[in-house]
């Protein structure tokens, strides 16, 4: 890759202005990964707090077998199916938008 330079005309630098501008103001963190070169990093802490949260879940229903029915067990049933929804939900959002 040489290094050749394209020139531009005013019209298109204008133009070419103009795009970064409304980037900036639709999508900032877009802009500044684009303008930097450096990839942000998707968040993990949600995704860590549903994992955590259906393993308490499963952990809590099986500290309630002993104990047959348990409020203990339905909150762990009601935990874990909270980390499950959330998980799927937050992974539809994200593929879709």
């Amino acid at each position: 890759m040489g290094g050749t330079t394209m020139h531009l005309n005013e019209r298109e630098r204008r133009v070419l202005q103009q795009l970064e501008r409304e980037l900036f103001i639709q999508d900032p963190d877009l802009a500044r990964q684009l303008e930097t070169g450096i990839p942000a990093r998707r968040p993990y802490e949600p995704r860590a707090r549903h994992v955590l949260a259906v393993a308490l879940g499963v952990l809590l229903m099986l500290l309630a077998i002993p104990i047959n029915p348990s409020p203990l067990g339905y909150c762990g049933f009601l935990l874990m199916a909270w980390g499950l929804v959330a998980h799927f939900v937050q992974r539809a959002r994200s593929t879709s938008g």
